[in-house]
């Protein structure tokens, strides 16, 4: 009896143990998992990340993070801006410790920065960073060596009473620097590679009503001093793709594009070919403290096009693919860990995302669970053109979540590019993809029309003849009936 005792306290033992060793499962994810039907209704769906290790730098040789604002992931390295120490942190892909800087030598004199708030770090690993409090942006090497300082810019261009407080800042495969500037409504300030100002690019157009403008025209003087400006939108963050197209994030209300894909010339040219427009949460609470849209504050894209936006407000990052569908949603404000209390920036290592909490003055690694990878493996291989095997991964999503439309869309086009057009029009239909049924339909309709081409002609040609025979037989017919009477 003894025995059987010790025994039973051992399992116990064991099992309490391996339940704090369990990974999270979407039972214990601090949040719900949910998407949007087509129909604009939030349905429940399965998690897609879950969180997996939290680093504040407790415990470490470079000490605890004080309101870190912003990250950049090159080359399995995270760039950490650690702004309420005026440094920047360096962690490995395991986030062990690299390196940390907090000064360096600027012409031979000592310097270092006063609440930074952007970096981005090229593939040559130079460091940028958008000395905010010093109003300058700086290049370090990668070992945290002085390269360069660029001032506020300088041109005739740049309106009276100008002040430069760069927060967030890019560069291309051109060297070509973009900056965001606190209170711009320009647009985004480019540099050229030698640092010197060429003008703004993707200024946001002025939105107005009119009878606004109606009311500005006859008002009074001290009226119109009262009124809001019509001022475009301001940006507040930036990240660039493979092709070098800008993508940008602003936190403005009521505004129908606070993520957009710029290119070159300025224009906003993000897919729009999703169900729903890409503004993050589409029901909300209109009042109380998360009341109104999703506010984002930074954007993180992809090798194969893919890109999350981080809601500020709701602590929730939105992933869209390409063409604009909304893939996925995960996170929450709270107190548990995988929450967010003040969420900052965001960044993807390998197929990790990490998100970045000044609030909570940590980062927060989630890695995908089986749908998300199978969601994230769909995704590249259509990219890459390879439908089949997308449409294999699209399947697996099925099994997961029989209700996630993108997923029969997914496996429509597979079966479109197939030439199986009616199972192709089966998988739009129950994706609700009035576009694609309508090309599945066409193509079926034209294969039918194929397939039957000879039997249809010969009836055209034989329906003629057949009827002149029935005339010829019924007019035989007449004579005979009369010749029997007479």
């Amino acid at each position: 009896m003894k025995f059987y005792s010790k025994t039973i306290c051992l399992l116990i033992s064991i099992l309490i143990f391996t339940s704090f060793l369990a990974p999270f499962t979407s039972a214990e994810a601090p949040y719900e998992g949910y998407n949007y039907s087509y129909w604009k209704k939030s349905v429940p769906s399965a998690i897609p990340y879950l969180p997996d290790i939290v680093v504040d730098g407790r415990d470490t040789a470079y000490g605890l993070l004080n309101a870190p604002d912003d990250m950049y992931v090159r080359n399995e390295k995270i760039y950490i801006l650690d702004t309420g120490n005026d440094r920047v942190v360096i962690l490995d892909k395991n986030f062990e410790f690299v390196k940390e800087i907090k000064g360096f030598q600027n012409n031979g004199s000592k310097d270092q920065f006063d609440k930074p708030q952007g970096i981005f770090v090229t593939e040559e690993e130079h460091i940028y960073v958008a000395d905010t409090g010093n109003r300058r942006i700086i290049q370090l090497t990668g070992t945290g060596d002085f390269i360069r300082e660029i001032g506020a810019p300088e041109s005739d261009v740049i309106r009276k009473g100008f002040e430069y407080h760069p927060v967030k800042i890019a560069v291309d495969k051109a060297q070509r620097i973009y900056v965001i500037g606190r209170g711009i409504y320009d647009g985004i300030i480019e540099f050229d590679p030698d640092g010197v100002f060429t003008g703004y690019t993707g200024a946001n157009k002025v939105k107005f009503k009119p009878i606004d403008y109606f009311w500005r025209i006859i008002a009074t003087k001290e009226q119109r001093a009262k009124m809001a400006l019509f001022l475009p939108i301001e940006f507040n963050n930036l990240d660039l793709d493979e092709d070098g197209f800008i993508y940008t994030t602003n936190s403005e209300k009521n505004t129908t594009t606070p993520l957009q894909r710029l290119n070159p010339t300025g224009t906003d040219v993000i897919r729009k070919e999703g169900y729903h427009p890409i503004v993050g949460d589409i029901e909300f609470p209109f009042r109380g403290e998360m009341a109104g849209g999703s506010t984002f504050i930074d954007v993180n894209v992809n090798e194969y096009g893919m890109y999350s936006g981080l809601d500020l407000k709701r602590g929730r990052v939105f992933t869209y693919d390409e063409d604009g569908n909304l893939l996925y949603i995960f996170g929450k404000i709270g107190d548990q860990v995988g929450t967010f209390k003040t969420p900052s920036a965001i960044e993807r290592l390998g197929e990790d995302i990490i998100i970045l909490d000044k609030g909570f003055n940590n980062l927060v690694v989630f890695k995908p669970t089986e749908f998300g990878r199978n969601v994230n493996e769909a995704v590249r291989n259509y990219h890459l053109g390879d439908d089949k095997e997308s449409a294999e991964y699209w399947e697996k999503v099925l099994r997961l979540d029989a209700n996630y439309e993108v997923a029969y869309v997914g496996i429509g086009k597979a079966r479109l590019m197939e030439g199986k057009n009616k199972e192709a029009m089966a998988y739009f239909k129950n994706g609700n993809s009035k576009k694609y049924y309508s090309k599945a339909f066409k193509r079926y309709r034209q294969e039918v029309l194929r397939d039957y081409f000879g039997l249809i002609m010969s009836a055209i040609v034989l329906i003629p003849f057949l009827y002149m025979g029935y005339k010829m037989y019924r007019g035989f017919r007449r004579r005979r009936a009369n010749a029997v009477v007479e």
